[in-house]
This record gives C-alpha cells, structure tokens and sequence, in this order.
C-alpha cells in the first residue's frame, strides 16, 4: 500500500444550487471530516479559470492521487477517458459518484465507456435499478449512493391531518416539463368537487413557462406561488413539514432520485409522484405516497380525493414517509466510501 493521502474531487459545487452540486457539496463536507480532501472546481475549469485548469491539469496526469469524479454528462466521461489513458492506475484507486437518471443507461450502451469505468474501484449510482442496469452488463464494481441528505437536528412532527382542508406543496423548478401544468388542471377538477385544499409552489419559473404559470395562478385563489426557498436562511424540513402532501408530476426524463422526494420522508411529508424512471423505487405506492401510473389531471385529483376523504389513511402515510427516510441519510454511507478512499498500489 502507498502511503498517497490526498483525495480530490472534482466536481461541480454550489452555487448554483441544484442536485448534483448539492449532492457534491454534502459528501465533500462528511468526508473532510474524515480524509484530507480537496476541490477542483469543474466549472471555473470550463470559464478558462488558469489556475483551477493548473491543478486540474496536474492532478490528472503528473500525480498518484485518489479521485471522487462527482461530474456529470460529458464532463464525466472525458475525466473517465484521461484517467483510463494518462493516470490509469489512480483511476483504480478511484471511485465515481453517478447522478442523473439516464446516465447508468448512457454508461451500458458505450461499451468503449463502460470498459473504462469498469477500472474504477467502486461506482456508486443512485437506485438499484440503475445498479442492475450496469450489473447486467458485466459491471462488478457497483454499488448504491442514494441522493442522500443529512438529517440535521430538525424536530419533525407528525401531526394528524386537518379535517376540514389540505396543505399541497409542490417544491421544485416550475415548468410543463416537471408537471406543473398537471397540477393546475387538478385544481380545475377538484374545483368543481368541493375539495377543500390549497396548493404552493416554490422555485424558479422556467422563463418559456413564466406567462402561463402567472396567468394560470391568478384564475385561483387556492394556489399560491411562494418564490425560491432559500435553503441557506430556512430549514428545508420545517417548511415541508407544514404541509399534507408533495406533488411531483414530472415528466422529465434524467430524473435520477430527486432530492425534495428525499426530503419530504424527513420532513414526513408523503408525495404523489409519476411514475418515471426510479421514482416508483423512492416512494412505494399506497404505502409512503401514491404513484401515478398514467400521471395525468384525472388520475392525480383521484388520489387527492381519496386521501382528502381519508385522513387515517393520509396519517399512516406520513407515518411511513418518515419511518423510510434511513435509506437516504448521508450517515448510513459515509462509513463505507471512507473505506474506499485507501490508495492500493
């Protein structure tokens, strides 16, 4: 064994905030605490930053080092094919962190790319599915690294719902893509049934989707846009917390696990999500949330009605959100990647 102490990641961190600079910042922060870790910033990289390209360059051919590559999309790949070239031993010595929905598929259909990642020392991916997909292409080096969070010392209750209305959130980028649009011919529905619930959305309003989604919130008086929740000031849980129910009808196509599907079991908020790509994985129908098959206006204001109708069914959901967050704290995982980052000769 070679005494090489030095772990770098290279990622993308905050800000801006998403869920791959979040996810990179998180794991940065826990293994600090555990190995002498330093960044290297692939976005000042990209704006031609000389000195973050110095390091980058360095590290990459001239050192023996341990690498996290926490880079997604085509950044992944050409770290993946200079280490395999130039570095190869500590690409061995290496692990990649793999985010995004479609990147397990992307890896196992370049048989180019998936021999060079199967030279890593682990792959972590985000759902056993995408593990599966990369096992059944003869990967052996793969393990599960959900989307995780850290519990914080946040005091979560469990309260039963109200009787007499619902407290809907919807917690995400707002645009037709992620199913906004969904949610707002729900409420037309559920209007015309006298179902007494409100909606708030939190997030950035995609520009294209913007005049609609004005236009579409001033028509009612039960939904409400509440802005960007700014998770540097405000507990994230606390705030969902306040709520009955997560909607999260999606339907863009990289969903991988995304993180407010994490952060409503800690925040035992149950979710109505559709049914794309591993969503169905992060939240078990009838038992934690409701999955929607077909995800549309129709389908969502059933299950709405029914939990609205049934508030001991809606309370044993909670329940259950909350009691499924351990698959998804950082703590659980922290132990076994520090394990992994041992630089073997």
């Amino acid at each position: 064994m070679t005494n090489v102490k030095d772990v770098v990641y290279l990622g993308a961190f905050p800000p801006p905030y998403g869920g791959v600079t979040i996810k990179n910042s998180m794991l940065y922060m826990e293994l600090s605490k555990h190995k002498n870790v330093y960044i290297i910033e692939l976005s000042k990289v990209k704006k031609i930053n000389l000195h973050e390209i110095f390091k980058f360059l360095t590290a990459l051919f001239f050192q023996k080092k341990i690498f996290i590559v926490g880079a997604s999309g085509s950044w992944r790949k050409k770290i993946t094919y200079l280490l395999y070239f130039f570095n190869r031993k500590s690409l061995k010595n290496s692990i990649l962190i793999v985010m995004g929905g479609t990147s397990a598929k992307n890896i196992s259909k370049d048989a180019t790319y998936l021999k060079m990642v199967s030279n890593y020392k682990k792959v972590y991916v985000e759902a056993d599915g995408m593990k599966n997909e990369l096992v059944k292409v003869g990967l052996s080096n793969v393990s599960i690294f959900p989307n995780c969070r850290n519990e914080k010392n946040t005091k979560v209750k469990i309260n039963y719902p109200d009787q007499n209305k619902m407290k809907c959130v919807y917690f995400s980028l707002i645009s037709k893509e992620k199913g906004a649009d969904i949610i707002f011919e729900t409420v037309k529905i559920l209007a015309k049934k006298n179902i007494q619930f409100e909606v708030d959305f939190f997030g950035a309003i995609e520009k294209s989707y913007q005049e609609e989604f004005e236009q579409q919130t001033s028509l009612y008086n039960n939904i409400n846009y509440c802005g960007i929740f700014k998770t540097d000031i405000a507990d994230v849980y606390t705030k969902l917390n306040e709520y009955d129910l997560l909607l999260f009808p999606t339907r863009w196509k990289n969903e991988g696990v995304p993180g407010v599907l994490v952060e409503s079991k800690i925040a035992a908020l149950p979710a109505i999500v559709s049914d794309i790509n591993f969503n169905a994985e992060i939240i078990h129908n009838g038992i934690d949330g409701i999955v929607l098959k077909h995800n549309n206006p129709a389908e969502m204001a059933v299950a709405i009605e029914r939990l609205y109708n049934d508030k001991d069914y809606l309370f044993k959901l909670k329940k259950n959100a909350y009691e499924s967050r351990s698959k998804y704290l950082l703590e659980n995982y922290i132990d076994e990647i520090v394990n992994e980052l041992v630089y073997q000769s």
